[in-house]
């Protein structure tokens, strides 16, 4: 059985879904990290501090535990997709490193970006 993908032709609007992407991506790095360092700012690198806030309670553990496995489901996800395209899985390590690093709001859109950038490109053969 053969996968099959689709090419689309660059598009000239500039509400393309790699544009929303994209800005979701730049948004999904900068509101997370605004409130990070601003919890920093008040605590300092206190990492001990930052988990037990992020499960102090029942509500925060829920958030925390949904965002862990959501990241989970997005890294296999990104996996299966990157080999069904032939891209460098080598890009996963960017992407997981992004995720706990910044966050899934900033890791997933950029995942999606160059997804689309990717189904736009030609492939040999085509």
């Amino acid at each position: 059985m053969q996968n099959i993908t689709y090419t689309q032709p660059a598009s000239r609007k500039f509400w393309t879904a790699k544009t929303v992407y994209l800005l979701l991506a730049i948004d999904g790095a900068i509101v997370p990290w605004f409130l990070l360092l601003k919890f920093f700012t008040q605590n300092g690198f206190d990492l001990s501090l930052f988990f037990h806030n992020a499960f102090a309670n029942s509500v925060s553990s829920a958030w925390a535990a949904d965002l862990l496995i959501s990241a989970f489901v997005f890294f296999c996800f990104s996996f299966l997709e990157l080999k069904r395209l032939a891209i460098s899985q080598r890009w996963l390590v960017l992407y997981i490193f992004i995720t706990f690093g910044i966050g899934l709001s900033c890791s997933l859109p950029l995942f999606l970006y160059l997804r689309e950038q990717a189904l736009e490109t030609p492939k040999l053969g085509d």
